[in-house]
């Protein structure tokens, strides 16, 4: 089985993974809008919810904790390296531009 994982940055970032049989092969399954979380036991995936009136939460997947660790350590191996702002820093080559 072949877990691919696509991030989205934004103001809530999250992640979108698929499986198929094999690499190279069409996903036959694509869970859209998941995230990390950081709980009291550790890191874990946060699949789609729905907030209910009570102010829980309805889970619209389950995932065995083997596969949830499969999942998370393909999400945090192909996570994107967030970006530092480099303006004005001693490492940006334009800080030489005399304009």
């Amino acid at each position: 089985m072949k877990i691919t994982v696509e991030h989205f940055n934004g103001r809530y970032p999250s992640f979108n993974f698929s499986l198929a049989s094999k690499e190279g092969a069409e996903p036959f399954l694509v869970v859209k809008g998941c995230r990390i979380v950081n709980g009291s036991k550790g890191e874990f995936i946060s699949g789609p919810s729905t907030k209910k009136d009570d102010g829980k939460y309805w889970n619209h997947t389950y995932m065995s904790d083997a596969f949830s660790a499969a999942v998370l350590a393909e999400a945090k191996k192909s996570a994107p390296v967030p970006r530092e702002q480099s303006r004005g820093s001693r490492d940006d080559p334009e800080d030489d531009i005399p304009f």
